[in-house]
């Protein structure tokens, strides 16, 4: 089956978890396809054929989409190698064969947990129980999803709807917990924990094993051999061991990383601590990396689960508080020990979590020099209340200022167009006063001219008056019986006077004509006003 699901996320688990680690563990008894074809395969089918044919297995196999597009592209003799070994694959027992057998030995056992006395295993039907789950973990990961169900729910004869209280999942987790009374063997632990991986290759079957209160606390306790002063185990003894380890910290570190799976995690570390009676959390988990230094693949299995416990964590508190029960069981100092031995695996682990960790002492300084920025902050944030406060008051008084000034202005505006008002008027009347003064003027100068036309002729009769005068004299003159004539009349008609001053008049009539000629002009009116 693929890894479609929160199960899937197994195989692609981060922080340290590898592909290659999860896939290189060890799983005897596993079925290959090589083991499924044999040389008397039948001839492959026509492409449509074969492509339905395909599409058939891989929705049986539970294979995601990515992959299922991944396998459609491949050549038509790897398709139908698949379809003919999955057609050959027959399900050796029915799922209740399974749950029936391991029901048999879970009661056994509780009949010898009651009457407390122990002995080797009982059997059934010829097959012992190691046989039996590693014919049960074959199915598991080999048969249909409808085949999985049905295991998970043997008991109640129904697979479609979810339930962790019954069926096989239920048989095996008894087994697991009873397991403890006759004396837990590794074998028995690697080939449960086996079985509990290839329920959890799929959705449905994680989400069961999930739901089950017991399932992570079991693999759990698993651990619970871990013995680092242990030095009479025989080599076998030493190899199944470190194959349950590296196994149940894979699956471990993949549970961490999915919803809620970090919280069943450390809850179940708890119930470790008080099952074994570690003086802290965690405590047989340090003692495991520091004890197998000559078995590289646990030591980096142990240290990838660290990873992934310590730093998937969001919360950096909580992530400070994890670290730092590491650190009080010595990791740090542990740590720089590995790295001496460069292994690269086991060193790419070290970095990672040297790389995520969270230094304390520098967080508080930075936490010191927060509270010394914090105080800062307010004592700015004080001088910004001043500050705003004058700035408002400032604000204030310029706004009554502009007031004001707008009112004066406005006053002055008022004013001022007054003001335009009568200069308008004064021009009006200015330039009213100059028209008519300008034709006064004309009149006046027209006036003038009659004037001084009318006096020239008076002057030019005057002279004519003397010349005539003159000559008269001079007539008279000449004539002395009429001078006396002359006389008598001028003084009988009053031109004696004018005849005594022809000759004085004759003289300035030159100068006289001058002046008469040239009358001065009357003054120009005044300007007008600005």
């Amino acid at each position: 089956m693929g890894d479609k699901g929160p199960g899937g996320k197994f195989a692609t688990a981060k922080r340290g978890i590898s592909r290659e680690m999860l896939a290189n563990v060890n799983t005897p008894g596993s079925m290959t396809l090589d083991t499924l074809v044999d040389d008397k395969m039948p001839p492959i089918p026509e492409p449509d054929v074969l492509d339905r044919q395909l599409a058939g297995v891989m929705e049986t196999m539970n294979i995601p989409r990515d992959k299922c597009a991944e396998l459609m592209r491949q050549p038509a003799e790897k398709k139908w190698q698949l379809v003919w070994g999955q057609m050959k694959v027959q399900a050796r027992h029915p799922p209740k064969y399974y749950v029936d057998q391991l029901q048999v030995h879970v009661e056994v056992m509780e009949k010898r947990s009651k009457k407390k006395s122990k002995g080797k295993k009982s059997m059934q039907s010829g097959q012992t129980l190691s046989s039996l789950l590693r014919s049960l973990e074959i199915s598991l990961r080999t048969n249909s999803l409808q085949w999985v169900k049905d295991f998970l729910h043997a008991g109640d004869g129904d697979g479609k709807e979810a339930s962790a209280s019954v069926g096989g999942l239920e048989v095996l987790m008894n087994y697991l917990i009873l397991i403890d009374d006759e004396g837990r063997d590794n074998m028995d632990d690697y080939l449960c924990i086996l079985c509990l991986r290839a329920l959890m290759n799929n959705a449905y079957g994680f989400n069961s094993v999930m739901a089950h209160p017991e399932t992570i606390n079991q693999i759990v306790l698993c651990l619970r051999n871990v013995n680092p002063f242990a030095g009479q185990l025989g080599e076998d003894q030493l190899v199944r061991k470190y194959r349950t380890h590296v196994l149940v910290l894979e699956l471990l570190a993949a549970v961490c990383l999915v919803p809620k799976g970090h919280g069943r995690i450390l809850a179940a570390f708890n119930n470790f601590q008080k099952s074994m009676n570690e003086k802290v959390r965690f405590q047989t988990l340090v003692h495991l990396l520091r004890s197998e230094r000559a078995h590289v693949g646990v030591m980096v299995a142990c240290m990838a689960f660290i990873n992934v416990v310590v730093h998937c964590v969001p919360d950096i508190n909580y992530q400070v508080a994890l670290q730092h029960e590491f650190t009080q069981l010595g990791l740090l100092s542990l740590l720089e020990e590995l790295r001496k031995q460069n292994l690269s695996d086991l060193t790419e682990q070290i970095n990672a979590y040297q790389d995520n960790f969270v230094n304390v002492a520098e967080l508080a300084r930075e936490a010191e020099m927060r509270e010394q920025d914090l105080e800062h902050i307010e004592d700015l944030e004080r001088e910004i209340r001043e500050t705003r406060k004058e700035m408002n008051e400032k604000e204030f008084q310029y706004h009554q200022t502009m007031t004001s000034l707008h009112k004066e202005l406005a006053e002055e505006k008022l004013e001022t167009d007054a003001i335009k008002g009568l200069l308008e008027a004064e021009k009006t009347e200015h330039h009213t006063n100059i028209v008519h003064y300008q034709k006064e003027i004309v009149q006046l100068k027209e006036e003038l001219a009659a004037v001084q036309a009318t006096a020239e002729e008076a002057q030019q009769e005057k002279l004519r008056l003397r010349r005539a005068s003159s000559d008269l004299r001079a007539q008279l003159e000449g004539s002395p019986e009429r001078k006396g004539l002359v006389r008598a009349a001028s003084g009988d008609f009053g031109f004696g006077s004018l005849l005594e001053d022809t000759s004085v008049d004759a003289n300035e009539s030159t100068t006289d004509d001058a002046p008469a000629a040239a009358a001065p002009a009357p003054p120009p009116p005044p300007p007008p006003p600005p």
